[in-house]
């Protein structure tokens, strides 16, 4: 598939969980901790099934995070003296993690640069937390002032692949579909931008295919975004 034209881009909207920076560290520590306790499991087949069948709930509003979270190791086999135990032991690994998150390899860097270059810069994803509350987050990773849009699954009561989640997005940044691109990791999420009229960006560990392209390292977005000044000229020379 061919790149995004670099003409035609004015902005870029991004996931954030392992785009911006690694969400996979807690799910990690997690499930090692219930091997630990005997449960017989892997990483995909386990958090597939609370993916599926807890966490949409959960970043629409429609469930707390905590019940659902204890209802899930419940159906995994865990008595209820377990789940107490889980349940704090995560709490205060949780806390840890979030005061200790670093942005993935060159996306600081990448995303000023971006944003010197005056490119319009957007966050859309799935979250227990509102964008509000991300935009804190995210200013801890050093980034928080680079984005103009932070918005959440929660704040709209939907989660991706929903076009009305682009869409939303869009509208908040003030862009034509045709004038973004998303960046992503997940293909439904991919496949919903697409469908909603965005370009596509697949990185870190995207699968399926269905990106219009793909970045091996982060700071190969620059390569798709010319600075201001050079989309300025080729506009007047085009005039």
């Amino acid at each position: 598939m061919n790149s995004p034209n670099p003409t035609q881009l004015q902005g870029l909207l991004f996931e954030m969980d392992d785009v911006l920076h690694d969400a996979t560290l807690w799910r990690r520590w997690l499930l090692q901790l219930l091997v630990r306790m005997g449960l017989n499991t892997r990483y995909r087949s386990f958090f597939r099934v609370w993916d599926d069948e807890y966490l949409d709930d959960v970043h629409c509003g429609r469930r707390e995070m905590s019940e659902a979270f204890r209802s899930f190791l419940l159906a995994a086999g865990l008595t209820h003296a377990q789940i107490d135990e889980v349940v704090a032991a995560a709490q205060a690994r949780k806390r840890y993690l979030d005061a200790t998150l670093r942005p993935l390899p060159g996306v600081r860097t990448t995303i000023q640069r971006l944003a010197e270059r005056g490119v319009a810069l957007g966050v859309l994803t799935d979250s227990d937390r509102s964008g509000d509350d991300l935009r804190q987050t995210l200013r801890g990773l050093g980034l928080g002032e680079q984005f103009s849009v932070v918005l959440s699954s929660l704040d709209l009561g939907r989660t991706k692949p929903d076009t009305f989640c682009y869409r939303s997005a869009l509208g908040l940044m003030g862009f034509e579909a045709r004038q973004v691109a998303f960046v992503g990791h997940a293909a439904d999420d991919l496949n919903g931008a697409r469908r909603a009229g965005l370009r596509t960006v697949a990185f870190h560990r995207a699968t399926g295919g269905a990106a219009g392209h793909h970045l091996n390292r982060f700071d190969e977005l620059l390569s798709l975004i010319e600075p201001a000044k050079a989309r300025v000229s080729a506009l007047t020379q085009a005039v």
